[in-house]
């Protein structure tokens, strides 16, 4: 099987899995809007569609890839079970606002598949390659977590430079204001995006787009396939304009992410922890309660592009790569 119709075949699994998840949910009519409730629970299933198209795919090449999926399959579908039913029983509307059993499973089921993801676990093949993961820098581990909430409370400042600037999880004080960024950092990992998606779409396309292409040239076709995955949820609203501004609004953030997920990727060893927690970092920014989040969100985007630009330029492993790219085609 070729590397493009492996491409082809796990991008209409994708969608043929997430989208019709989505619309028998009925959580796309409420455009963005509701509760963790039972509806919610049944999206998520449509969210895993990357990470279990991957899983398929790459398990259908080699034997080996189809024991390493087998493998990865139970911890990827564990967060649906326990914290999710949980989470759904309560219908929250946010994870500052989970009881103290959600919040515990939570952060446990999220430990537990942190380490699986972690370059410990040595049984652990990245679909993409086949290969183990090797160790990151943990000064880049760290980075992951850091960099886009640092990015973004510089723009929260600039947006609130005029004073009346404040954040709700803060009211309860420090130890409150950890425990929510805790939970909701371990909740986004697990049910908020990443460990659905990041298998997929940094653990096997991202490596494979690197095969044909430069990383600037692979970042931006997975920014652009990333975007579009989120059409129908997007095409009912997105989270701040309504659709169709929404889908370009989506396709504004998503490429110059694509872009610094791809600079972590290489930095790290394609690791699919760092992808992880660095997905999570950027989807939990919401449930902080930040003042003039939107704004913020605007000026969020101008320095994340920013960033984007002068690390395609500059940084050595994108000039690297491309010529390794160049060389092979």
């Amino acid at each position: 099987m070729t590397t493009v119709r492996q491409l082809w075949i796990f991008l209409i699994l994708v969608c043929l899995w997430s989208w019709p998840i989505w619309g028998a949910s009925g959580v796309l009519a409420r455009a963005g809007e509701g509760v963790f409730d039972f509806r919610w629970l049944v999206a998520q299933i449509g969210v895993f569609g990357p990470s279990l198209a991957a899983l398929v795919v790459s398990g259908a090449i080699r034997r080996d890839l189809r024991r390493n999926s087998l493998r990865i399959l139970p911890i990827l579908l564990l967060p649906l079970v326990v914290p999710g039913l949980l989470i759904a029983r309560e219908a929250p509307s946010n994870a500052a606002a989970f009881g103290i059993l959600p919040s515990v499973a939570t952060v446990v089921v999220g430990a537990i598949v942190i380490l699986f993801l972690s370059p410990l676990n040595r049984r652990l093949l990245s679909p993409g390659t086949g290969e183990a993961q090797e160790k990151p820098d943990g000064r880049w581990v760290f980075l992951s977590v850091v960099f886009f909430p640092g990015l973004f409370l510089v723009s929260w400042l600039l947006a609130n430079s005029q004073g009346g600037g404040e954040i709700t999880a803060f009211r309860g004080g420090l130890p409150a204001f950890a425990g929510v960024v805790l939970v909701s950092f371990a909740h986004n990992a697990l049910l908020g995006g990443p460990l659905g998606e990041e298998i997929g779409w940094r653990g096997f396309l991202l490596p494979s787009l690197l095969k044909r292409n430069g990383p600037i040239a692979a970042s931006l076709i997975l920014g652009l396939i990333w975007g579009l995955w989120h059409l129908p949820i997007d095409l009912y609203g997105g989270p701040f304009v309504k659709a169709p501004a929404a889908v370009a609004t989506r396709m504004i953030f998503a490429l110059p992410i694509s872009v610094l997920f791809t600079w972590f990727y290489l930095r790290c060893k394609g690791s699919i922890l760092v992808a992880v927690l660095l997905h999570a970092s950027v989807n939990m920014l919401s449930d902080i309660g930040f003042s003039k989040y939107e704004t913020s969100m605007v000026i969020f985007l101008i320095l994340m592009t920013s960033a984007a630009v002068i690390v395609a330029l500059s940084s050595p492993v994108f000039r690297s790569r491309s010529r390794t790219a160049a060389d092979g085609a």
